[in-house]
């Protein structure tokens, strides 16, 4: 079977209908963490480490083949497993599964799978897709990133191609949930989506550190990998050749500098042409003779934030995770449109719009003069409470939503499955209508793909369920008067939209059928008995 991937909001719906009403037994809750970043896993694994240790939970780790940003934009058409990322999963934990050995999530029987990253286009794997994990298990997503800015929150939102099949979301702030809940509306009001804000574990191991009395002081710059407008101020280029000569010329054996570039940025410099190989090499050269760390991203970002007193840096996911080390920041802004918990940080922080102004802050900072702390320190005791114990009430909630799964309160969402039903009624119409002649070219229509997405559907609601009743009876009754054998074949795959095959009340001929429309619906309905 050809990909065929057909996405349409109230298909998602329809999905999370049946998944909630799914009853079952008294037994083990059974999660998955399906992961393909150790770089990432941080944000999840206080939740797997909480549920790892309770008596009525499971859970399994299924590692993807790496697969970036990078592999798409250079048309890669596959990943591999990274040799340190296989390793990180596979010698720390014991029940690992590479994807490409499991083929199909099902063989798990999970209950709940987590995500690690909202972005389809970075999962390839057929069995991977939002939009196919949704008929397995109930989805979960734990941001990989804090959103920061309101671009990045409103581009979250509008990313309804993943975030539509979501049955849970635990978010970083109540900004963002606030957001998620006015989107999806129609599903979080009858209870099939869940967008909570129960504190956000990725921040947990950062406020559990205190900030020890050092003899040497290190100063990380964290500089950006592109140089996108709305994604920051400064980037790498914008401050490469003054952050050296002020490194070269303040470094000593109290004071240490180092900078730890995004992992993609050379690559990204390279293949863009921004520099040249002897560019680069050049320029790590002159990072050793004047004694500036290059931090190519062998640390974890955890070890290497916590190895700073003060961070330089533009916009980034990882700037909140410094500041809740009570630790000080400057901050290289762009956007001014931050998001609540963004703006809140910075008056705890130093905002610099210039090199000229990084400076003063740096030398400040270094001579020990740090005005911003006592504020700082309100700011992370209020963080600390909100978030710190995030792992356990998510495990807790889930183990909420599975009890309940018992004896599932039945929901309908309505208006899914009257959409679901007006497109079936306007495809049943278009092909029980086609003159002999025409089935030849049936794969090759435009609303193929939706065909298939809609065949495997079947209604529950009392009004929709009776309809359905009798389009078949009509298109029975056009089959019986029907003499022409190509036009029974077109009666017959409306009928399919409306019938499983064991029910059909004619027979499926599949003779005159062109090739590969009987592989593609024999797939989808193994696919659904498979399932549902």
């Amino acid at each position: 079977m050809e990909d065929h991937v057909f996405y349409h909001p109230q298909i998602a719906a329809y999905y999370l209908q049946e998944m909630h009403n799914r009853q079952h037994v008294q037994k083990k809750m059974r999660v998955v963490f399906l992961v393909q970043d150790a770089s990432v896993w941080d944000k999840q694994s206080p939740v797997y480490d909480a549920l790892a240790q309770d008596a009525e939970a499971e859970v399994i780790i299924v590692l993807l083949p790496t697969y970036r940003a990078m592999d798409a934009e250079a048309g890669r058409c596959a990943g591999r497993y990274d040799e340190d990322e296989w390793h990180f999963f596979h010698d720390q934990y014991s029940d690992v599964y590479d994807f490409t050995n499991v083929l199909d999530l099902r063989i798990l029987e999970p209950d709940y799978i987590f995500l690690a990253i909202p972005y389809e286009g970075l999962r390839l794997l057929r069995g991977t897709r939002t939009s196919e994990l949704a008929k397995i298990a109930k989805l979960c997503y734990i941001p990989y990133g804090t959103q920061g800015t309101k671009f990045f929150l409103q581009s979250e939102v509008k990313m309804d191609g993943f975030f539509s099949y979501l049955s849970f979301q635990f978010c970083d702030s109540h900004e963002e949930r606030s957001m998620l809940d006015a989107s999806y509306t129609e599903n979080t009001s009858i209870g099939l989506q869940h967008f909570e804000d129960l504190g956000y574990p990725g921040f947990e191991a950062y406020l559990r550190q205190y900030k020890e009395e050092n003899t040497i002081m290190r100063v990380l710059w964290t500089p950006r990998w592109t140089m996108d407008g709305p994604a920051g101020g400064s980037h790498f280029l914008a401050y490469r050749d003054a952050f050296t000569r002020f490194a070269a010329e303040h470094g000593s054996d109290r004071v240490k500098f180092a900078i730890r570039p995004h992992p993609l940025m050379f690559r990204h410099m390279l293949q863009r042409g921004y520099m040249t190989e002897q560019e680069l090499a050049d320029y790590k050269s002159l990072l050793e003779a004047h004694g500036i760390a290059l931090d190519d991203s062998r640390q974890t970002p955890f070890d290497a934030l916590t190895a700073a007193d003060i961070l330089l840096t533009d916009f980034s996911s990882i700037n909140m995770n410094f500041f809740l080390m009570d630790r000080p920041m400057i901050y290289c802004p762009h956007d001014p449109d931050l998001s609540e918990d963004y703006t809140l940080m910075l008056e705890g922080s130093y905002v610099a719009e210039t090199w000229e102004q990084v400076e003063t802050h740096l030398l400040h900072l270094i001579r020990g003069e740090d005005p911003a702390a006592p504020r700082r320190r309100e700011i992370v005791a209020e963080m600390r409470a909100k978030h710190t114990g995030a792992a356990e009430r998510i495990a807790v909630r889930l183990k909420r939503d599975f009890a309940e799964g018992l004896s599932p309160q039945i929901i309908y969402a309505h208006a899914a499955e009257r959409w679901i039903f007006d497109r079936k009624k306007e495809l049943i119409s278009e092909i029980a209508g086609w003159p002999a002649g025409r089935l030849a070219a049936f794969r090759t229509q435009p609303w193929y793909d939706g065909y298939l997405a809609l065949l495997p559907l079947r209604l529950r609601g009392d009004a929709v369920a009776w309809g359905e009743n009798e389009l078949q009876k009509t298109l029975v009754e056009l089959y019986v008067a029907e003499a022409d054998r190509e036009r029974r074949s077109c009666i017959v795959l409306a009928m399919l939209l409306v019938a499983d095959p064991l029910q059909l009340p004619v027979p499926m001929e599949i003779d005159l059928w062109p090739d590969g429309l009987y592989r593609d619906v024999r797939a989808v309905f193994q696919e659904m008995r498979m399932g549902f």
